[in-house]
């Protein structure tokens, strides 16, 4: 436990998350600005609703989950990348865990065990993605859409 009353594990997830977010703006693609921005409001936000809860299910934090999901399914559906697709399945796991914590006698300390992991693997993939939009062939934009972007979707 470090002075401040969080463990160094703590610190070492928040700072892989900011580094990861800040790559994602400065070296990612649009599709990776916003899912950058997402993980933002979704990390930060925690904090502001946290306090919404209907017995010891948190609603407004599993809201912030569904609106992560929702938004890196969508940009999986109107882009190329891989890592979105893989990171919108990854973050499906985090909402079964919080209807499993609904609907079944899941223990809550292990479903927040288990979600701190799957923010973890979120940044790992998102790191990833940075990756995939400046190496990948098919990330390149050689048109304003970029190539393999449907007509009207994100490059």
């Amino acid at each position: 436990m470090l002075g401040d009353g969080y463990s160094l594990a703590q610190h070492a997830i928040w700072l892989l998350s900011y580094l990861t977010i800040g790559l994602l703006f400065v070296a990612g693609r649009l599709a990776e600005r916003i899912a950058g921005a997402a993980f933002l409001v979704a990390m930060v936000g925690t904090t502001f609703v946290d306090h919404l809860h209907i017995g010891e299910v948190r609603y407004g934090v599993a809201i912030l989950g569904v609106a992560l999901f929702v938004t890196l399914i969508v940009l999986a559906l109107r882009t190329d990348r891989w890592w979105l697709i893989a990171a919108a399945g990854v973050q499906l796991l985090s909402i079964g865990l919080w209807t499993a914590t609904i609907f079944g006698d899941l223990q809550i300390w292990g479903a927040v065990t288990v979600r701190i992991v799957i923010w973890v693997q979120l940044m790992l993939l998102a790191l990833f993605g940075v990756w995939e939009a400046r190496a990948a062939p098919y990330a390149q934009p050689s048109s304003p859409a970029g190539p393999g972007v449907w007509p009207g979707a994100l490059s």
